[in-house]
């Protein structure tokens, strides 16, 4: 997707989220003045419950799209990108242990100097490895190998050998509410595209049963003064 393709795609997940905002709200508050009324059934308290926790649901991924729809401009210095993804993977430490993953993070040698946000770009990063962990079978291992090309560009592939993502799914990875897991809103690698594109750098998906899932980062070299 490019970055004309991108902004259509904002456009149209901040329009759906500001449609859906004040349906929910409504929705919420209703529920939560039926809760107040009748406190002695236990049937309508049960689904009041679901529906309350439905509309947190919906929340969520109103903020997601909105997100994704309006963001904070990116404010770029220069910096290693493989420091950000080593703070990634100290903050999603827990989730890998959960499942016994192990993690090799291989820096790119000489270190890289890209221009970028150091914040927004470890929420790219910690959303395909968010994924990657959600993908990777119990006990496996996960990979994060950097490079530097001869123009002094990075790149970077994070590989697990979860099941394969289906050729019609891959194809809109990174297209907002594009998930098969109940329950997600699909926006996550939406985020990391769109925030890659504004530094400048691309990010691709790759699926096979015999490599396994890779997702790969690039980013251009940080500009001289």
């Amino acid at each position: 997707m490019n970055r004309e393709g991108v902004k259509i795609s904002q456009n149209v997940a901040a329009a759906i989220a500001h449609e859906m905002r004040n349906p929910v709200f409504g929705i919420a508050s209703a529920a939560q003045l039926i809760r107040y009324r009748i406190t002695d059934d236990p049937v309508m308290e049960k689904n009041i419950g679901r529906i309350l926790r439905e509309a947190e649901r919906l929340n969520a991924l109103i903020s997601a799209l909105l997100e994704y729809g309006r963001p904070a401009p990116v404010r770029l210095e220069p910096a290693d990108p493989d420091e950000v993804w080593t703070d990634v993977i100290e903050g999603q430490r827990g989730a890998l242990e959960s499942k016994a993953l192990l993690l090799q993070h291989t820096p790119a040698e000489p270190r890289a100097a890209c221009s970028l946000d150091a914040e927004q770009l470890a929420q790219a990063f910690g959303n395909a490895l968010t994924n990657a962990i959600e993908a990777a079978a119990e006990g496996s291992d996960l990979s994060i190998v950097s490079s530097i090309a001869p123009d002094g560009s990075w790149r970077s592939s994070l590989r697990n050998d979860g099941t394969p993502v289906p050729s019609d799914v891959a194809a809109h990875v990174f297209e907002p509410l594009a998930t098969t897991k109940p329950g997600h809103a699909g926006i996550g690698l939406a985020t990391a595209h769109r925030i890659v594109s504004e530094h400048g750098g691309s990010i691709s998906f790759d699926s096979a049963e015999a490599t396994g899932t890779t997702l790969t980062f690039a980013l251009p070299a940080a500009r001289l003064p």
